[in-house]
């Protein structure tokens, strides 16, 4: 991970990451206009297609952000009706979190039945710590 933050720095510093992160900047923006005027089942398709957008503009940041294994993934995730997702943790490894329709989760989980699927919802009060059972 640090690696990958050292290379981020470095682009930063000689602005040859400007173009994408006033991109990234742009997308909140987008994002709350999301959530805020679309109807439920277009927010998940709309919120789905910015985060496919958004996590092709974050691997230009570093070429390290993803590997060949996260990117078959999420191209599997994509082709089975995906609408889009990101990398969340480290760089180069992490969770791979998806935004599908709920009609494609299952051809979505059978394409990626080699990774752990950890289940997970949005709340309100902030970060809470989850515990898998073996």
């Amino acid at each position: 991970a640090s690696d990958v933050v050292k290379e981020q720095i470095d682009k930063t510093k000689t602005k040859s990451n400007d173009t994408y992160l006033l991109q990234m900047r742009d997308m909140v923006k987008t994002a709350e206009d999301i959530i805020s005027t679309s109807s439920e089942d277009d927010m998940i398709k709309d919120l789905g297609l910015l985060l496919d957008e958004s996590w092709q503009l974050k691997k230009q940041l570093s070429s390290k952000i993803s590997n060949s294994k996260i990117d078959e993934s999420y191209s599997k995730a994509k082709k089975a009706g995906a609408y889009g997702g990101k990398l969340c943790g480290a760089g180069s490894g992490g969770f791979l979190a998806i935004l599908a329709p709920d009609n494609k989760k299952s051809e979505i989980r059978e394409n990626l039945k080699n990774l752990l699927e950890v289940d997970f919802k949005f709340e309100n009060q902030g970060s809470t710590i989850i515990y898998m059972k073996d």
